[in-house]
């Protein structure tokens, strides 16, 4: 196996160094793999968002049901009530209590003659109370029916639809036992199954009780107010439809008050796993009902305490997202294959002409240089096969020549020395210059030229690394009066306090000039009159602080970031490339000569200037003097 494996990879090592291998591994980096990438992303970022949008969805409209519901409860509650406020009914029940009490529930009489007064009686009470129901059962639509009960259990009933309950004997008893703690106020009793006299079919109510109390707070009798859950399956058939889910509602027990597909209905699911998740006023949970996955949407009515439950399975969620996603793939794996193979054939075809010229290379490497290119394209290979072409030409040409050039090389040292310009020749021609133009009257270009004869001279002069501090402002004066001619008109001008003009200090030579410098190029930008630079020096401590401020541009958050995180660095990584000049220079100048704890710091708000702060060990200048003697004494020993 080991040597199975050294040697896939020793056929695979060269394959995973040419050229095409690393474009396609490059394509694929970055074009495929991200596509791919940003397809599944994007696929399930899809099935999040319906997910949540499904979420939203219903639970609005699960708030407005749950409000239609109690709404549609709290009239059944108030038809409840209708008995407290009605003296019919209440003297209709007093009389039927009465009569019940005297005659018994069968009638007390054997004769004749008293039976028929008794059913008459009896007649009399019946229509009194049963009057009243017409009148409650047509004040509410969707009311299955109403039902009055004397204290004895006997109903009184007019029935509105599908007939009379067939189990008002058995139930009145239960009622009786919910109804009577409440004194008064109406009870609401969950979903229960039942027949009628209409049909022996089972239907499905839910029901409002109440213990009817007269004005001396007796006990009369009691009303129950059926509804039938079709009056529910009206409210949710669209949400249904919309969510292709079911929906089920439950009371704090946990009995399923209602359920779409009826196969819960008046069962008690609190333990279950559908309800027991359901907990606080609202929310969203996942749950698998009979070993398929679900998502579950709840809310809780604050008035009857009752949950309502939407239950959507999971394929029904996501499968429109699924059909998408799995066409984006499709899709996208279809482009992503004809790319892959246009592109292989592409770079074959762009690397050929490469490959033909390494293998010249590695002829010439061979020690032929009698081979040549064929040149057929005018692209970067055809002028890289030119240039192999002419390299290969000269290469030919230095071997010819290359005795006589070692024999030329002395003299052609001694040619570069005698080219090479006397500094003291450009001072003595710019002076000669200036000269010229005092003496026609161009006194301007006379100064400029002065001004440039001094810089030179100051920035060229082979002398100490370090000046006293009056000596670098001179230096900076002249560079801003330079800088005005070249500008034209009095844009620049330099501010010194006069502690800094006194300051005796011995500084670096050229320390100054590149902040002011920096503040010229950058801070003006042309939009006011006048850019004044402000120094100003004093002592701290051992230290000696001078601070640089222009009132120009400034810098924004990112740009002073960038370079604080210049100066930061200066000292670990030079700036090879600004040539000497810039912050980044000085700071590393600076903290080269004196230490990481000196330098510079930048402070700068955008249209209020910048401010550049250096810190240097306080030295006078005569100290400065006498060390850099002392560095001349040792280099010249």
């Amino acid at each position: 196996m080991a040597r199975l494996g050294s040697a896939l990879r020793q056929r695979l090592e060269p394959l995973l160094h040419r050229l095409e291998t690393r474009l396609l591994l490059v394509y694929f980096l970055l074009v495929l793999l991200p596509i791919a990438v940003i397809t599944y992303v994007s696929a399930s970022h899809n099935f999040a968002t319906i997910e949540q949008n499904t979420v939203t969805y219903a639970s609005q409209v699960s708030d407005r049901m749950l409000n239609s519901l109690d709404d549609y409860i709290h009239d059944m509650k108030q038809i409840a009530i209708i008995p407290a406020y009605l003296d019919e009914i209440q003297s209709g029940l007093e009389r039927s209590n009465q009569f019940y009490a005297t005659h018994g529930s069968e009638g007390g009489s054997s004769e004749p003659e008293y039976q028929w007064l008794e059913a008459g009686l009896k007649l009399s009470i019946q229509r009194e109370v049963e009057s009243s129901i017409y009148f409650m059962n047509n004040l509410k639509k969707g009311s299955s029916n109403v039902y009055l009960f004397d204290r004895r259990g006997n109903p009184y009933t007019a029935v509105k639809s599908g007939g009379v309950r067939s189990d008002l004997k058995e139930v009145y008893e239960r009622w009786r036992q919910l109804a009577e703690p409440k004194n008064g106020t109406p009870v609401l009793v969950s979903t229960q199954a039942v027949t009628s006299s209409a049909s022996s079919s089972k239907q499905y109510v839910f029901t409002v009780v109440r213990d009817i109390i007269t004005t001396s707070f007796r006990s009369v009798g009691l009303i129950a107010v059926d509804a039938n859950i079709s009056v529910i399956e009206d409210m949710v058939r669209d949400l249904d439809a919309a969510t292709r889910g079911t929906t089920i509602i439950a009371d704090e027990d946990g009995t399923v008050i209602y359920d779409s597909e009826k196969r819960y209905l008046a069962e008690n699911l609190g333990s279950a796993p559908l309800l027991a998740e359901a907990r606080g006023s609202e929310g969203s949970y996942r749950t698998s009902v009979d070993g398929e996955e679900q998502l579950v949407i709840f809310r809780q009515s604050p008035d009857t305490g009752w949950r309502l439950l939407i239950t959507i399975p999971q394929r029904h969620l996501v499968e429109d997202a699924v059909r998408n996603r799995n066409y984006s793939l499709i899709a996208a794996g279809v482009a992503m294959a004809a790319a892959m193979a246009l592109t292989v054939v592409l770079i074959l075809a762009l690397t050929k002409p490469l490959r033909s010229l390494v293998s010249l290379m590695k002829q010439v490497q061979g020690g032929n240089f009698e081979v040549s290119f064929p040149v057929r394209r005018r692209d970067e290979a055809g002028m890289a096969g030119h240039a192999f072409n002419r390299m290969i030409a000269r290469t030919r040409e230095l071997i010819d020549n290359i005795y006589r050039i070692e024999q030329r090389k002395t003299e052609v040292q001694l040619e570069n020395l005698q080219r090479q310009i006397n500094p003291h020749f450009i001072y003595n021609t710019l002076e000669s210059i200036r000269m010229t133009a005092v003496l026609s009257d161009a006194d301007e270009v006379g100064r400029m030229v002065q001004l440039l004869g001094e810089q030179l001279r100051y920035s060229l002069h082979a002398g100490s690394a370090a000046v006293p501090a009056q000596r670098e402002w001179e230096h900076l004066e002249q560079y801003v009066e330079l800088m005005n001619y070249r500008y034209g008109g009095e844009r620049f001008r330099l501010a010194l306090s006069a502690e800094a003009r006194a300051a005796d200090a011995s500084v670096m030579k050229l320390i100054f000039q590149p902040i002011v410098e920096n503040a010229v190029l950058h801070g003006y930008d042309g939009s006011r009159e006048r850019l004044t630079i402000e120094i100003d020096s004093w002592i701290e401590g051992k230290d000696r602080v001078v601070r640089i401020a222009d009132d120009g541009r400034g810098m924004r958050p990112e740009e002073l970031s960038r370079v604080r995180a210049g100066l930061a660095s200066a000292a670990s990584a030079p700036d090879e490339e600004s040539g000497g000049i810039g912050l980044r220079n000085v700071q590393e100048r600076l903290q080269l000569r004196y230490g990481p704890a000196y330098g510079l710091q930048l402070a700068s708000e955008p249209g209020a200037g910048t401010a550049v702060t250096m810190r240097i060990p306080q030295v006078s200048a005569m100290d400065g003097a006498a060390r850099e003697d002392q560095k001349g004494e040792r280099s010249d020993a």
